[in-house]
Formats: structure tokens, C-alpha cells, sequence
């Protein structure tokens, strides 16, 4: 059995801290839906370039549909994966509401439908309701908090765990099996081990009947034995 990793306290906490902890989701429903509704819907094809590191950050994006890969191209061409967010998801605020350029590659995963927020749609959102502001706040406090969490994870945590871990920020349905669209070289970027030891850790999750490994995908068959405690 897997140590719980304080995974099973809240799957929100696990986001990505490219993910501003799923600011959008975190708003009022009525405020949450008007911001959607001012965004402009954003269409990418996998493989196409959404935000690239460097560039002026004037807004941030609310997935609607899809995988959105985000990470770092090296001179050479090659993507360092960071993290898979998909939808109910945002990324891209880290330099939107800090002012600096972006820090990090998005890339979409496959076909994505994204909503594209501005200044002018956010402002209109905070203006409307004082309980924007701070959940702003609070969302930008849990994208430190997370930071040091992964820093924790990686000093403490074995190969398995960190695989675990990954797979429960990628879960998307709440019961069932489930298949994570996430091929193994993704994963060993996200956990950041090789591949030789990201197939053990992955054989004895199946061997334990955790998962099922498919071509491109992970099945995962028993979540509360991805959320359980060591011997």
C-alpha cells in the first residue's frame, strides 16, 4: 500500500502550481459564469503553441475542453513537461496578475476549447463582487504553498508515491476506472525519474492492481488504493 502523500485531505491542493489552484473555479458561481461569459473562446489543434515563455502576459485562460500541456522547450526543441491541466482548470495567471513575462510553454495536448480572460474581463469581476479579491489572494498564497509541497514531495516521497501523486492531479472522473490521458514519457517528465524507473514504480501499481497501463493512457482501477497508507 502507498502512504496517503496527505492526498486524500483535498484533491484541489494537489493542482498544479501552474494552475493558480483553479482560481476560476474557486469564484461564485454567478461571478464565475459572467467572467466566462465576457471571456473569447480560443481554439487550439494538438501540438499548437498557446502561450510561450517569455512573452508579455495580458491574460490567462479558463480550459473548457481538452489537455494543456505546460513545460519548457530547450534550445534544442525538447519539452520539459511540468504539468497536464485539463478542464475546470486556468493557467497563465502567475503572470498576469504579477506583471512579468511568462516563465513557462503551453502547449495544447490535443484539441482544446479555452476561454480567454483579460484585465478589462477580470477587473469588471472583482469590481462586481469583494470576494474576488480575495480569493485572488488566497489562490496566489496556495501556488507558494504548493511550490514548497513539490519541493517536500520530492525529498521524501519514493518513486511509486510521486507517481501516485501524479496520477491523482490528473483525475478527472471521482469513481470508477478511469483512463488518464497521459503517456509514460509524459509521466517520467512529471515525476521526473527515467523511464526505467518509472516502468517499475508503474509495474508494481499494476501488479497490486491499481492500474492498467494501455498504449498513450493509464487506467487507473482502484483510486482508494492510489489514496492509501503504507504498510
Amino acid at each position: 500500500m502507498l502512504r496517503g502523500l496527505q492526498l486524500g485531505e483535498s484533491r484541489q491542493k494537489m493542482k498544479s502550481t501552474f494552475a493558480a489552484a483553479g482560481f476560476v473555479s474557486l469564484l461564485p458561481e454567478n461571478v464565475r459564469s459572467h467572467l466566462l461569459e465576457q471571456g473569447r473562446v480560443r481554439r487550439y489543434e494538438k501540438g499548437e503553441l498557446i502561450l510561450q515563455r517569455g512573452d508579455t502576459a495580458r491574460e490567462f485562460w479558463f480550459i473548457e475542453s481538452g489537455i494543456v500541456q505546460i513545460g519548457r522547450y530547450s534550445v534544442d526543441g525538447k519539452l520539459t513537461l511540468f504539468a497536464l491541466l485539463g478542464p475546470g482548470e486556468s493557467f497563465g495567471e502567475q503572470g498576469f496578475l504579477g506583471d512579468f513575462p511568462r516563465m513557462v510553454d503551453a502547449i495544447a495536448g490535443n484539441d482544446v476549447k479555452l476561454i480567454e480572460i483579460g484585465e478589462a474581463d477580470l477587473m469588471t469581476a472583482i469590481e462586481s463582487d469583494s470576494e474576488v479579491a480575495r480569493i485572488m489572494l488566497k489562490a496566489m498564497a496556495n501556488m507558494v504553498q504548493q511550490a514548497f509541497d513539490v519541493i517536500n514531495a520530492g525529498r521524501n516521497f519514493s518513486t511509486t508515491e510521486r507517481v501516485a501523486q501524479a496520477l491523482l492531479q490528473l483525475r478527472v472522473e471521482e469513481n470508477g476506472d478511469v483512463a488518464v490521458p497521459v503517456t509514460q514519457q509524459e509521466l517520467s517528465e512529471l515525476v521526473g525519474v527515467s523511464r526505467i524507473s518509472l516502468g517499475k514504480a508503474l509495474e508494481k501499481l499494476e501488479a497490486d492492481g491499481i492500474i492498467k497501463r494501455r498504449y498513450g493512457r493509464i487506467m487507473v482501477r482502484d483510486w482508494s488504493a492510489l489514496l492509501g497508507s503504507s504498510d
